[in-house]
């Protein structure tokens, strides 16, 4: 199953292929996106931090994790990762998040079962909680890395393998910041 899901963070290629809920109806990619000026490779030593900086809690599918700093393998095994040079938690930009759905501690077991409106908090260690509703799921190949990159809004971006127990896809789950953080 490790072996399954190593894929997670193997997201090198850009490509401009997204898929709907339904994997065989194709989508195109939203237009202008670039990564942010600090984001860093899936494989680049930053995110092998491993350090706490927060705390994610999702009501709608009993979720209360610790998150990490860094989107190495062995920082996603431990539970909640933050890619490292995406937006800051609940900062004005992308901040994504990765996390195992049946391997480890799988924290994103339920991700699939999100739906608009769904409240996402998250708790932060260097400033107030910020509060996200979530407006869309979808999802998209392994190679996908847009989905790290700005949409020129503060949100929060998601994602893992799917579906569960293989690493063919992965489910992403994009929110809105609405509260306690720099919106504008």
């Amino acid at each position: 199953m490790r072996k399954l899901c190593t894929a997670l963070v193997a997201l090198i290629v850009a490509s401009a292929t997204v898929w709907s809920a339904s994997p065989a109806t194709a989508v195109e990619a939203p237009d202008g996106l670039l990564p942010g000026s600090g984001r860093q490779s899936a494989f680049h030593r930053s995110q092998s931090s491993g350090a706490e900086i927060g705390r994610l809690v999702i009501p709608a599918i009993g979720v209360d994790e610790t998150i990490r700093s860094g989107v190495s393998l062995e920082v996603i095994d431990l539970g909640v990762a933050h890619w490292v040079g995406t937006s800051a938690l609940g900062g004005p930009g992308n901040a994504v998040l990765a996390g195992h759905r049946t391997t480890r501690t799988a924290p994103f077991l339920d991700l699939d079962r999100l739906r608009p409106g769904d409240l996402i908090t998250v708790e932060r260690l260097d400033g107030p909680p910020a509060l996200y509703r979530v407006s869309d799921t979808f999802i998209v190949e392994p190679e996908d890395v847009w989905i790290t990159y700005e949409f020129g809004r503060p949100m929060l971006t998601m994602f893992a393998c799917h579906p569960k127990g293989s690493a063919r896809f992965r489910i992403v789950v994009q929110a809105d910041l609405i509260a306690g953080g720099r919106i504008a």
